[in-house]
This record gives structure tokens, sequence and C-alpha cells, in this order.
């Protein structure tokens, strides 16, 4: 079904976790610690490969007149024939599998912990995800220290990889970035060949990154933040999310939509509020309660549990690669600037 976790017809989710790790929505396919590569690709449903197809359509109302659009090539799943979208001839293909490949050698020479993997949107997207390390605060608060890989074959989404951060108890992922120099970032368009080397010699993969972060984190625990301050960095931080996603334009009304909004509380507030105030996983424990640190992880389980979504994949996607994970990080940058 290509509007969630992508499900086979004969019930197969294509998506696999490792043994400990939480399932999305209880879907998905449960692996050994140490799987092999080949086992993940299996699990995942990420054992096909995207072929390309000539582009044909009918130039007649009697459909008998079948020409080739020589400029555009469809995508289509090897196993199903199913198509996951049109592009150029010169589009670079990455494989699903190449998800997973990315991690071998890091898996078995650097100690990452594959977690999971799987495709999305009927396998127009698919992505892997790899733990690297992990940090306590506050002696009770585990975060995770991950690389995410994704890519498409839709045109959607560049081929990325990035650092990026979970908080265990509550399952919710933040990017580590904590300026956009100190970002782990790497895209690569589908105008060019994914080199995995490349990439890997780009992204360094130290734990400079993430260890910045966990002193930034740390920092967050001691501040308090007040039900006011809260309620004001809250309001102006899902405007500002809202300015950036708005798209430009030389709209006559503009001015005025712009004064009715600021006159409404923001899509979320409310509830952001009541996952920091003690309603949020972990929200009541000490270095979260009533602190900066938990206001960061109360807007990042609303984006990642409680926003609307029109499914829980959309959110999924969202928080991982969209506007969800934008507003995440900037969550973290503006309390890092302006409370800690």
């Amino acid at each position: 079904m290509a509007h969630e976790l992508t499900i086979r017809q004969d019930g197969f989710v294509e998506m696999a976790f490792a043994k400990g790790v939480d399932r999305w929505h209880g879907l998905g396919n449960e692996l050994r610690q140490g799987a092999t590569i080949e086992e993940w690709q299996v699990s995942a449903g990420m054992d096909w490969v995207i072929r390309r197809s000539a582009a044909q359509y009918f130039a007649d109302r009697a459909c008998t007149d079948l020409r080739s659009w020589n400029d555009k090539q469809v995508l289509l799943r090897s196993d199903n024939g199913l198509p996951l979208g049109m592009v150029s001839p010169d589009y670079q293909i990455v494989q699903p599998y190449e998800m997973l490949e990315f991690f071998r050698d890091l898996v078995a020479t650097q100690g990452f912990q594959l977690e999971t993997a799987g495709t999305m949107f009927g396998g127009s997207q698919f992505w892997a995800l790899a733990k690297v390390t992990q940090a306590v605060l506050s002696g009770w608060d585990k975060v995770g220290g991950y690389v995410l890989i994704n890519s498409s074959a839709d045109t959607s989404k560049k081929t990325t990889v990035r650092d990026t951060t979970v908080c265990v108890v509550c399952n919710n992922t933040l990017s580590a970035a904590l300026a956009e120099g100190s970002k782990k970032v790497v895209t690569v368009s589908h105008r060019e060949a994914f080199n995995s080397e490349k990439v890997l010699e780009q992204m360094g993969l130290s734990l400079e990154n993430f260890n910045t972060f966990i002193e930034a984190a740390d920092l967050l625990t001691t501040v308090k933040v007040s039900a006011l301050d809260a309620e004001n960095f809250v309001q102006t931080l899902l405007r500002k999310a809202a300015s950036k996603a708005k798209p430009q334009g030389d709209d006559a009304d503009a001015d005025d939509l712009d004064a009715d909004a600021k006159s409404r509380k923001p899509r979320g507030m409310d509830l952001i509020l009541e996952l920091f105030d003690g309603s949020g996983l972990g929200s009541t424990q000490k270095g979260r309660a009533g602190t900066a640190w938990g206001l960061v992880n109360a807007v990042t389980e609303y984006v990642d549990h409680h926003s609307t979504a029109k499914t829980d994949s959309h959110r999924m996607e969202r928080a991982l690669f969209g506007s969800g994970d934008v507003l995440k990080t900037l969550a973290l940058s503006k309390a890092i600037e302006e409370l800690a």
C-alpha cells in the first residue's frame, strides 16, 4: 500500500528491526543481534532492485497509437513491476540494498549496530539506521548516537547521510546539529552516482559531533524554565517554523493573513506544553521536569508521536526527513541560544 510503510500483497511489511528495538506501531520483522547484511536485506524487504523502462503513451483516444517519450523513463520494482517514479534518462538510481551496504564495513570493523531499515510509499523511499554510541544524562536518560541514510526513487529526496540521536525512554529522534557548521549531513544529488567511500570520507563519522551534542544536552538539563517562558518559547518556535515553511509570493492579502495567524495559537502549542508539563514520557524525571531539555523533548515527542498526519508513516517520514526534523533541530538550537 503506497500510502504507508510498504506492505506486500501477502502481508509482508518491508521493515526490519534489531531484537530489543521498539518496532514502528507494531509492524516489521525482528532480527537477531549480529544478523548479516544479507539477512537485513531480506527481512527489511530491500532485496529487490529498481529497473528502468521507457515511458510510453497513447496519442489517440482509441488507444491504438502507442508512442515512446524518450525524455522520460519509468522506474519500477523488479519483483512486482509496480511503478516508483518518472525520471529523466540521466537520473542516477540508488538501490534500496545500498542503504544497508553502506554500513557493511562499519558494522564489521567499527562496532556500528544496525537497528532498523525498510521502505515506504510502495518502495519509492527507503532508509537504514545504525547505532554508533550511547550516553546517559541525569543518571537515567539514555541518548543514543546514530547515523541515518535515506534515498528515493520518486525524485522526492536526494540521498542523505547524517548524524541523529534517539532518546531511548520516549523513542524521540533529534538531529545532532548545534549549528550549521557542526551539522554532519552529506547529500548526494541523483544527478551523480552515489559513492559510499566518498560519503564516508566527507562524514568523518567521528564521535566529536555527538559528544558536542551531549555536552549541550547535559547543560540544558540544569536550566529551569518557567511556565510562561515555556509558552513564549513554543509559540515563537512554531511561528518561526511555519514562516520557514510558508511559500514565498506577492499575495496582496499576505499581511492580513499574517496578522490573523498571530492572533491565534499555533497548531500543536497546547499539546507540546502538556507534554512538557508532565504528560510526556519521562517528563517528570530528573533533568527533564521543568527544564530546557524537557522542553526540547516535548517538541520532539509531539513531532514524532502526536502531530497531525495522514498516516503514521507520513508522520514518521516527516519526523525523520522533512519539516518535523527541521522543527526539532530548530527547537534544540533555539533552546541552546536563548535558554542555556
